[in-house]
């Protein structure tokens, strides 16, 4: 499978105050690319209803290197940094290129498969995780283990109400 891609070209809806686009369309940006790279892998949205199944994201990293201005073309693309052996929980590494190459910014997550009538982790149906494997993957991927999900030493800290 050839690395998934997708064209976009910035907006002026998208901009911030400093006239260039804001970190919420880039969020906007990557979770569109996400959602057609899982159509592509057979996991479109009426798959996952039809097997009560969602995606649980659990963490966000941007990383930004030059600004987008109104106007431009950009590039976003996805590849597989990381699977657990179970299908339950995904790495992946979506970066921004302009049409000259020049690395725009990249996106770091974190994502499993949760069951909506048991509200928990449940594995990716096992069609769409073959074909998920055979995706392009980025020069650090890895299998992942549970321990993986929580590498940023964040964890819920409850509060005495």
């Amino acid at each position: 499978m050839k690395k998934f891609e997708k064209i976009f070209v910035a907006s002026w809806t998208d901009l911030d105050p400093n006239w260039h686009v804001a970190n919420h369309a880039y969020i906007k940006y990557a979770a569109d690319t996400r959602v057609a790279f899982f159509s592509v892998i057979k996991l479109d949205k009426e798959k996952f209803e039809n097997l009560n199944l969602g995606p649980v994201l659990f963490y966000e990293h941007m990383y930004y290197y030059k600004e987008i201005l109104m106007g431009v073309e950009f590039k976003v693309n996805v590849e597989i940094n990381g699977f657990s052996d179970d299908g339950k929980f995904f790495s992946l590494f979506q970066n921004f290129y302009d049409t000259k190459g020049n690395h725009l910014a990249h996106l770091d997550l974190a994502f499993g498969v949760m069951d909506t009538n048991t509200r928990k982790l449940t594995s990716m149906p096992t069609a769409s995780f073959e074909i998920l494997k055979s995706a392009p993957k980025s020069g650090s991927f890895k299998i992942l283990t549970k321990e993986d999900m929580r590498k940023h030493g964040k964890f819920p800290k409850n509060i005495i109400i």
